[in-house]
């Protein structure tokens, strides 16, 4: 068996000692509560409107690492800092979730964005909670996360049945992946909350959603947008695989999976994401071209690829991002910690030499660098928090620690004859 003790160090001194003494230093807003989202590597913020999901995501994180990892007292008051300011004004008089907060806590109506009732934000919002309530144990925050859930499962279970066609003469709606992957997550992050056949009650129809509509079969890959129905859309978005939600929609299957006992879904979650990286991985220099610009880094996941090989109408898809490499080790991990697959270890190899090589800062004091090549001053937005990469760390440390330890002995069966 490989050696995985020096990657899950490495893991843990990164987590330790690079991201989260950033976070716990800066980030929570002592005048308007909740998190800053705006952070430079020196620590200076933006004041700025702060999304509810992105709110939800720090919490989790630093109590779902108070619980697991470390009961240090810092965590826990970094996630209460956060949950008391979603428990105060992340909602409607319904429980309904809210997207969008002004610094104050007061609720924003955005462009192109629901006020309230976004799957993606309310799932977010219901793990936060559940993980409150693991990491404190009183039982207002599982109060909290069962209603958040409430607020969720029915609306989000009739409305994805809920064929919506345009007009001939107009685009056809599109379903997000993000929002089953993350509705799937808030469960397996919540299972406490329910009795097991509640919990595969709501479990199984987002199942079923991920590997009928969204994964493409014959390519063994997850669409990140489908028509009605799972319909194949031939536009730029249609054809889009983004890496990132691809690892997290594997993910989810294979812990379903292995939740369900069904072993063979667990090995079909480990090829997707091996599958992905070899799909993906570049293998050859970028071509220069002086009117494109610098060209794109040749090697690491790229954030978007297209599924027919077209050329890519989105700045963004040549990027890399700390938390999707992060995610694809922990991914890989749990899948070889399941499986034993041969190909796992080789690319763990590749994904933490590329990981550690490129994303950690130079100056000591500063935290990872979340995208390469770098697009603005700031080392967090609302679309690049902690949440991604403080979770990929601490689950490839977990998940390759599990994996060093010896094999239960299963005694051979006895013949019949």
């Amino acid at each position: 068996m490989p050696d995985f003790r020096p990657l899950a160090a490495q893991c843990q001194h990164a987590l330790l000692e690079q991201c989260l003494p950033f976070w716990l230093k800066y980030a929570c807003d002592g005048l308007g509560g909740g998190y800053f989202e705006y952070l430079a590597a020196d620590g200076s913020t933006l004041e700025a409107n702060k999304t509810v999901a992105r709110q939800a995501e720090q919490v989790w994180a630093f109590a779902w690492l108070y619980t697991t990892l470390d009961a240090q007292p810092d965590w826990l008051d970094h996630a209460l800092h956060g949950a008391d300011f979603l428990a105060e004004h992340a909602h409607d008089s319904q429980l309904a979730c809210y997207t969008t907060l002004d610094r104050l806590g007061n609720p924003i109506a955005l462009m192109q964005q629901p006020l309230t009732h976004d799957p993606l934000t309310t799932a977010r919002v219901a793990a936060a909670y559940a993980q409150m309530h693991l990491a404190t144990g009183h039982d207002e925050w599982a109060r909290l996360a069962k209603q958040t859930f409430q607020t969720l499962l029915v609306p989000y279970q009739t409305h994805r049945h809920t064929r919506l066609v345009a007009p001939p003469t107009q685009p056809q709606p599109l379903k997000p992946l993000s929002q089953p992957v993350a509705v799937l997550r808030a469960l397996l992050d919540s299972q406490h909350l329910f009795t097991p056949a509640d919990w595969k009650e709501a479990t199984e129809p987002l199942l079923d959603e991920l590997l009928t509509d969204f994964l493409d079969r014959r390519h063994d890959q997850f669409r990140e947008f489908v028509g009605p129905g799972g319909a194949f859309s031939n536009t730029p978005e249609g054809r889009r695989l983004h890496t990132n939600l691809s690892v997290q929609a594997a993910a989810v299957v294979l812990e379903t999976g292995a939740k369900l006992g069904n072993r063979k879904l667990v090995q079909q979650a480990t090829n997707w994401v091996l599958a992905l990286c070899e799909r993906t991985w570049p293998t050859a220099p970028a071509r220069p071209n002086r009117l494109a610009g610098p060209p794109v880094l040749v090697q690491g996941l790229p954030h978007y690829t297209d599924s027919k090989g077209q050329p890519m109408p989105f700045a963004e898809a040549g990027q890399r991002h700390a938390a999707t490499h992060a995610l694809a080790l922990a991914m890989l991990a749990n899948g070889y910690r399941h499986t034993r697959h041969s190909n796992v270890p080789d690319w763990l190899e590749r994904l933490c030499q590329y990981t550690f090589q490129h994303f950690p800062a130079t100056e000591p004091s500063y935290p990872w660098h979340p995208i390469l090549p770098p697009t603005d001053p700031f080392v967090a937005t609302p679309s690049t928090g902690c949440y991604g990469l403080i979770r990929g760390l601490a689950e490839t440390r977990h998940y390759l620690t599990l994996c060093q330890q010896p094999e239960p002995h299963v005694p051979p069966r006895r013949s019949l004859a």
